[in-house]
């Protein structure tokens, strides 16, 4: 009987890795660094499911088959995404989570992180998450109708532009929780609804104690436009073009969605700062980087009844739209 468990377990926690024959190896991606940050020397890495940072778990039971939920993290690597990741997957989900850094061959990324832009970051998660959800839509264990795509910071401001590359018959919503400001900015044309999500006390990156997230403007040489990707508000607004303008606001940009009559929604959270599902809660962290000694806010967690509701948002959301 004893046996009998451990076999079952095993199963439970690895069904999803029995897809050897899709393999994708990625080369390892090249890097040049220059005053004090790395940027792409080469392509980025696409989406390898076989890759050791991925997990694919059903669960106990795929009769019927499972919804998915796909997490895509942050700055911070793959660990940004799990709390979201095991409530969804409490909750009876499929979830698909992964780390793009690691798919890209950085073996030191957390000791290093601030030596990695958003821009770069978000030039690496963008191809590995349209890959993974392309990956997702040709598996058979799961409800390929009903797939959800939940990110959270630099993964946030992916996602939104995953809400722009695939319609609702591949991807049913998408949650983007606290995007940057930096990076790929934001798409022009949705076409699956997406929702905005903030944490009232989240200035995150800023400079700022009072540089709220979806308030932010920056400079448009911190930001590039991704050819790959859909386009959006950067296309005219990065490192090659008018890189001395600022950068549109995530509200001025939801509003203009909202002109367009996007499906798009946005939540704001009292008594929450970045990363509601964080299990830390610090409204008062900072940090300096080691070469510029610029020092920027990086609030961070919810409480618990933030949390709690929060949770209840996100299921309701999900019901309304199955």
């Amino acid at each position: 009987m004893r046996f009998l468990f451990i076999i079952l377990s095993f199963s439970f926690l690895f069904i999803g890795h029995a897809f050897s024959k899709e393999c994708n190896p990625q080369k390892k991606t090249e890097f040049k660094f220059q005053r004090g940050y790395f940027y792409l020397a080469s392509e980025p890495a696409g989406f390898d499911p076989c890759h050791s940072s991925v997990e694919f778990i059903i669960g106990s039971s795929s009769s019927p088959k499972k919804p998915l939920v796909i997490g895509v993290h942050g700055g911070g690597g793959k660990g940004d995404a799990m709390g979201a990741i095991k409530f969804f997957r409490n909750k009876g989900f499929a979830t698909l989570v992964f780390d793009a850094y690691a798919m890209n061959g950085i073996t030191d990324y957390r000791p290093n992180m601030v030596k990695y832009g958003n821009t770069v970051r978000q030039q690496m998660i963008f191809p590995v998450t349209t890959g993974a959800v392309e990956w997702a839509l040709r598996q058979k264990n799961i409800d390929t109708n009903n797939i959800y795509v939940w990110g959270i910071s630099n993964g946030a401001t992916v996602v939104a532009n995953i809400a722009a590359a695939f319609d609702k018959t591949k991807v049913k919503a998408v949650f983007s929780e606290a995007p940057t400001n930096i990076g790929m900015g934001m798409p022009d044309d949705l076409q699956t609804p997406l929702v905005l999500i903030f944490g009232k006390k989240d200035n995150y990156g800023s400079t700022k104690k009072d540089g709220w997230r979806w308030l932010d403007k920056t400079p448009c040489r911190l930001s590039v436009s991704i050819a790959t990707a859909p386009k959006g508000n950067t296309f005219a607004c990065n490192n090659s073009v008018n890189g001395d303008l600022l950068t549109e606001s995530h509200m001025a940009w939801y509003e203009k969605q909202k002109n367009k009559n996007a499906n798009i929604q946005i939540w704001f959270y009292e008594d929450a700062a970045h990363g509601i599902l964080s299990p830390r809660l610090d409204w008062d962290a900072s940090r300096t980087h080691p070469k510029t000694k610029i020092t920027w806010y990086t609030s961070i967690g919810a409480k618990d009844y933030i949390k709690d509701k929060y949770k209840k948002d996100l299921m309701q959301y999900i019901k309304k739209q199955q």
